[in-house]
């Protein structure tokens, strides 16, 4: 009995086997066909039956093999490119990065070279005062012609060969040429003693003939007509197409004159370091003159190599009068003109002659300083004061920079008068003449003993 109803108890039990293996059989091969099919609904369906849940649910399409031969495996987490974080996965957040973009650089143009200023040479010639005393008015008075009321180009005459062979020739005006005030001829000194220089215009028509370029301005004459002689000077520079430095019609003007020599821009600027006691004419214009300083230097200098000068060309007019020996101020201006960055100094006043030296200045350039040319033209009586010089520099630009190359002096003697002409210079080596030529070289080896006399 009891093994029947063992038996039968077996028998149950394998039949519940075997319809449950069939029924999961069953619901495996209608999963793989709903998928095989696209059947996305029967899988709906199918996956809510109250059944036990399948250890693997596919989220890819797979093979179509119509029958499994094994029970799937667990499922598994799919393999990433990355290794997993071992931190639970959370919604990322987006967070500033330092990293910078990768962008594509812009390539940058090939830098374009700076062209260097082509070589070149040029010559310069300088001179010491030109001065228009009433002897000399009336030198020019009495040999006008052609209609002109004065005429000044007898007394350069001579020199005018030479300084027509300068790329540019610069000279100091010193005299006033106001219509609008007393000339020399009219009023020999002011109550204080000291001379007046004013002069007729036609003044410049001789410098003209000449052959000067530019004229500086800043000296103890040049208020001796007072502002509005300043103004009318300044107008009669302008009207014989001189470029010009040291006097100023309003307070913008730059302090300095670019010339162009051959493509070599040059600064020329001009200082005076007294006015004759006159200075109170201009007290509420003061601009309108250079007085020295070592500060007005260095800014006018600053100021011209900023507008590109490759060389910087200064006169001062300093010193005692009447002698060959230079002040120690002036020895001390001069190199502070040096330190100041002013290449060539060229000194006038005194006049006499005096040495021409080289400094060091304090970056260590050497700069060519004349004390003193003399009077380049006047009336003046004595020996001393009719030996002159013409100073001349001959400059180059190598590799982008200008520099004095080499220098030359040219003695010059001035006569009363000469064939017929009043207050002539002449130079003594130039030209030949037996009459006076005796004296044109005594005055050669006066002139320049004291030229070389420091070297």
């Amino acid at each position: 009995m009891k093994k029947s109803e063992n038996t039968n108890k077996k028998a149950r039990r394998t039949g519940r086997g075997i319809r449950l293996a069939a029924i999961l059989a069953a619901i495996l091969m209608l999963l793989a066909c709903a998928l095989a099919c696209g059947e996305e609904d029967l899988i709906n369906t199918l996956v809510d039956v109250e059944t036990p849940t399948p250890a693997f649910i596919p989220t890819q399409v797979p093979s179509p093999t119509p029958e499994l031969t094994h029970t799937p495996e667990p499922e598994q987490t799919p393999e990433l490119s990355e290794e997993p974080s071992e931190e639970p996965t959370e919604e990322p957040t987006e967070e500033p990065t330092t990293d910078l973009p990768i962008l594509t650089p812009t390539p940058e143009p090939s830098p374009t070279a700076t062209p260097v200023p082509a070589s070149t040479t040029a010559s310069m010639m300088f001179v010491g005062d030109l001065m228009c005393l009433s002897m000399q008015q009336r030198g020019a008075l009495s040999q006008a012609n052609n209609g002109l009321q004065y005429d000044f180009r007898p007394s350069f005459e001579y020199v005018r060969y030479i300084l027509n062979r300068a790329d540019c020739a610069v000279g100091n005006l010193e005299t006033a040429l106001s219509p609008s005030a007393p000339y020399s001829t009219e009023l020999y000194q002011f109550e204080n003693g000291m001379p007046n220089l004013n002069g007729p215009q036609l003044y410049l028509m001789g410098v003209k003939y000449a052959g000067f370029d530019a004229l500086v301005m800043a000296n103890n004459h040049c208020l001796d007509a007072g502002v509005l002689g300043i103004e009318e000077t300044l107008t009669a520079v302008e009207n014989y197409g001189f470029k010009h430095t040291g006097l100023f019609r309003s307070e913008t003007e730059r302090r300095f004159v670019m010339l162009d020599v051959k493509g070599i821009k040059v600064a020329l600027l001009s200082y005076s370091e007294f006015f004759n006691y006159r200075e109170s004419l201009v007290a509420d214009r003061p601009y309108m003159i250079n007085k020295y300083s070592e500060e007005k230097v260095r800014r006018d200098v600053a100021s011209a190599k900023a507008a590109g000068a490759e060389l910087v060309v200064a006169y001062n007019h300093w010193g005692a009068e009447n002698t060959h020996e230079p002040t120690w101020a002036v020895r001390q201006h001069a190199q502070q003109m040096a330190n100041a960055g002013v290449d060539v100094i060229l000194g006038s006043h005194s006049h006499a002659v005096q040495p021409s030296v080289w400094l060091t200045a304090s970056d260590g350039r050497r700069v060519l300083c004349v004390y003193s040319m003399g009077n380049f033209i006047s009336s003046m009586d004595g020996q001393m004061a009719n030996d002159t010089f013409i100073t001349e520099i001959r400059i180059s630009r190598e590799n982008g920079r200008v520099r004095v190359a080499e220098e030359y002096y040219y003695p010059v003697k001035v006569f009363t008068s000469l064939e017929g002409k009043w207050f002539v210079g002449v130079p003594t080596k130039e030209i030949w003449m037996p009459f006076v030529q005796y004296e044109l070289d005594q005055a050669h080896e006066r002139i320049m003993q004291v030229i070389m006399s420091e070297r």
